[in-house]
């Protein structure tokens, strides 16, 4: 190996009698030989960095098990110095953002209960020289007051495993692919997915853009489906919805079509018989699925459908015929429990059980299943949510399979049912595993009809934390799949967010280039409503095709302060959005914003504009501005 970055890889295995090793790799060797174990790592210089690819060979005579390859990397950068790094979340509801370096050994997820761990860390617990607080899911960015370049070290592809990345300290990043002790047989050959690692002078944003742009053409992301405005029941109705309310929204949605120019209806959360059956309907859907995705597509829309495809309940059809699809806990042969919610099942037991996707008979049932959605049925629009739960810890049907294949492999039995026709949405997942299969991906929290509080934990389902994650995943726009910032809700009744707080939400989702929903009760919105939607739609289509291009950033990626910010290059100069998550009113001096040189245009989203230059913009609390940058 030759790279000045790349200091050295380390396999981590356990023999034939459960023994812990160790065969390490240096910096200046290509392979390394140990009791019948080779490991091996070719290093290519491509897209401004350096991708490396490491194998392990079992030439031995006895079987071993793969705990982890370890990579470490320098960064050039002192011990002492004053650094940031960027924590990436796990799944599509996992915070990600700035922190400092060595700040905090603890992260409250350290003590949390086990589905919380489930749900936002590739590993339940961590191992102690590789604390929560100081990880990274996929990739990071390390980025020092001291230099003028930042480091990024990720993980371009994600079919084999789970991979994280420690920044304990400033000088070093050790990357660590996750092999969950998946058994290598004698003659047995394993690669592991690429790292690419750079150093640059771009900006954070642009260095993360960078890394999804090489993921993307890595896994040939499926970026190409066309820009989506839709209709969603659950944030108005959430777990309440039915198939009257339902119908009453169709057909509002189709006498509003010129208002409201949308193109999908989507059912949520709420008509299934029992979570696990996703074929059959409960009491308040009495004429099934078949029928309403015909009506929806016989008022002019594209019939979409949520499931959880990876979780059951107890008073499941699927859980009472086939106790043996669930990943077990090895200690007591039970299910995993992988969630919990008292209006998913009427069992005492109020948990969710996870599916175990190493299982063929499990995923042949996916494949079945999602062919009767689609071709039967006639759902072209399939939200998979809480897919998290595929990769839970536990004994699964195929010990030979690492989670992150695991939940790889029931993807792909899921668009294998659905064709290559259908848009698959991927929600509650691991980012770097649904790369290829879906076309698009919550990239963030739930939004609420609430605002939250600034000071609680973020990934907690509420507006200000899904802006949050707006502005740190936009680079994964078009480059991944179609970011989907969640919904808007334009509704000034039943609601608790203020208009300030609808106007940030629908700035930010615009200014994102993202997937277009709206989820209210459509009598509640009137001509003005259309009129705003209108709009948004028209901003955020020309966002949207430019971002193939020229990816949306954030202004700041390593920001934790209340102003944020997004920003998108066009032929004609820039878009950019200007948010105040904060309490307070703010000030903010444009020279601070880096929005280059141009003619600044504050933009209403009722299209009035009022160009003029000018040094500061005042945000109250809870708002933002759209502004166009004319060069």
């Amino acid at each position: 190996m030759t790279n000045a970055l790349l200091k050295g890889i380390e396999l981590r295995y356990l023999d034939a009698s459960g023994q812990s090793r160790a065969l390490a790799l240096d910096a200046d060797e290509s392979s390394s030989v140990r009791d019948g174990l080779t490991i091996s790592a070719h290093l290519e210089h491509a897209i401004g960095g350096t991708i490396v690819r490491a194998s392990v060979v079992n030439r031995g005579a006895n079987a071993i098990r793969l705990t982890s390859m370890i990579f470490e990397i320098a960064t050039g950068f002192a011990p002492s110095a004053p650094a940031r790094f960027f924590k990436h979340g796990y799944q599509s509801w996992s915070a990600s953002g700035g922190h400092d370096v060595g700040a905090s050994q603890t992260h409250p997820r350290d003590t949390a209960h086990f589905i919380t761990r489930v749900n936002h860390q590739s590993e339940t617990t961590r191992p102690p020289e590789f604390p929560e607080a100081q990880t990274s899911e996929l990739f990071t960015i390390v980025d020092s007051r001291d230099a003028s370049e930042r480091v990024l070290a990720g993980f371009i592809g994600a079919t084999t495993s789970f991979s994280t990345l420690t920044v304990s300290s400033p000088e070093k990043i050790i990357a660590r692919a996750i092999l969950d002790d998946v058994t290598l047989a004698p003659g047995a050959h394993r690669e592991l997915d690429p790292l690419f690692i750079a150093a640059a002078d771009e900006s954070a944003a642009r260095l993360a853009a960078r890394w999804a742009d090489a993921t993307g053409r890595w896994m040939n992301a499926r970026v190409g489906a066309p820009f989506q405005r839709g209709w969603c029941s659950w944030y108005h109705y959430f777990h309440a919805i039915t198939e009257d309310a339902l119908r009453a929204n169709i057909k509002s949605l189709e006498a509003m079509r010129s208002e409201f120019p949308i193109d999908v209806i989507q059912l949520d959360d709420g008509f299934q018989s029992a979570l696990g059956d996703w074929d059959t309907t409960n009491e308040k859907f009495p004429s099934g699925l078949k029928k309403i995705a015909g009506e929806i597509r016989a008022a002019g829309f594209k019939a979409g459908v949520w499931t959880a495809p990876f979780l059951a309940a107890r008073d499941s059809r699927l859980m009472s015929d086939h106790p043996d699809w669930f990943i077990m806990r090895a200690e007591s042969g039970e299910p995993v429990r992988a969630g919990h919610n008292p209006n998913w099942t009427t069992s005492d037991d109020k948990f969710a059980y996870a599916l175990d996707s190493s299982n063929p008979a499990f995923r042949a049932h996916l494949r079945h299943l999602f062919a009767k959605l689609t071709r039967d049925f006639g759902y072209s629009y399939l939200k998979l949510d809480f897919l998290y739960a595929a990769a839970a810890p536990g004994r699964r049907h195929d010990p030979n399979l690492t989670r992150g294949e695991t939940l790889r492999l029931g993807l792909e039995a899921i668009r294998a049912g659905a064709g290559d026709d259908s848009f698959i949405l991927g929600c509650g997942c691991p980012i770097g595993q649904a790369v290829g299969v879906v076309n698009g991906m919550r990239i963030g929290p739930d939004v609420s009809p609430f605002w939250g509080s600034t000071a609680s934990g973020a990934g907690d389902p509420s507006t200000v934390y899904a802006l949050d994650a707006i502005v740190a995943r936009s680079f994964m726009h078009r480059r991944l799949w179609l970011n989907d910032p969640d919904c808007l809700m334009l509704r000034a009744r039943k609601t608790r967010l203020t208009a300030d707080e609808r106007a940030a939400l629908a700035a930010t989702i615009v200014a994102s280039g993202g997937m277009l929903l709206i989820s209210d009760d459509m009598s509640l919105l009137d001509a003005e409503a259309g009129k705003l939607f209108r709009t948004l739609a028209e901003i955020s289509a020309k966002i949207d095709s430019n971002a193939m291009s020229e990816p949306v950033l954030a202004l700041d990626l390593m920001t934790t302060g209340d102003i944020r910010g997004l920003i998108t290059e066009t032929p004609a100069g820039a878009i950019a959005m200007i948010l105040n998550r904060g309490d307070s009113s703010a000030r903010v001096q444009t020279s601070d914003l880096n929005l280059g040189a141009g003619e600044i245009a504050a933009l209403d989203l009722a299209f009035d504009e009022k160009i003029e230059i000018f040094d500061t913009i005042d945000l109250p609390p809870h708002s933002a501005r759209i502004l166009r940058i004319k060069r």
